[in-house]
């Protein structure tokens, strides 16, 4: 005879364990997920001095926010995850275009650089794809962190478009 199978309950998404988590409890995302980026755009400014950081960034390769932390060493990645899947769709609606944006920047740098090889042209694509990667990821922490423009309200209710994405995400 096996044992029963117990169903977890999910993990609790108080404010206070988001926050310890570092997962933010309005957004209900963790930057963590932007390290992803960030080591990209650190490579990219060193490519111009170091030409050999070119194979480092033709190996990066798009991640989703739940493959990010399903293959990470993040301390609380499943509450990460279960948070993300509960965001307001407006969030991660914006999250997720924004994260697009950058994905298609680097799959396009990628060809360049693979295209350009070692060379001084090199250098500069990578220099070029990092000044429009800065500031979208800078962008990205403020949609992550609630902190916008006055004009764009992360938490307003969702509008009929929100609904009817939500409905087809499910």
């Amino acid at each position: 005879m096996s044992a029963p199978v117990i169903d977890e309950a999910p993990p609790q998404l108080t404010p206070e364990r988001l926050r310890a988590a570092n997962i933010h409890p309005e957004t209900r995302l963790a930057t963590d997920y932007l390290n992803h980026f960030n080591e990209a755009i650190m490579l990219l400014e060193l490519i111009p001095s170091m030409p050999d950081c070119i194979d480092d960034v033709i190996g990066w390769t798009p991640l989703s926010y739940e493959d990010h932390f399903a293959r990470s060493n993040y301390r609380d990645k499943e509450l990460a995850i279960a948070a993300f899947q509960q965001a307001p769709i407006v969030v991660r609606r914006k999250f997720l275009a924004a994260v697009a944006e950058m994905d298609t920047i680097m799959v396009d740098v990628i060809a360049g650089l693979i295209a350009a090889g070692p060379t001084p042209r090199a250098g500069v694509i990578a220099r070029e794809a990092a000044a429009q990667l800065k500031p979208l990821a800078a962008h990205t922490v403020g949609l992550m962190n609630a902190v916008v423009d006055e004009d764009d309200d992360l938490m307003a209710p969702p509008s009929a478009q929100d609904a009817i994405d939500a409905l087809m995400d499910r």
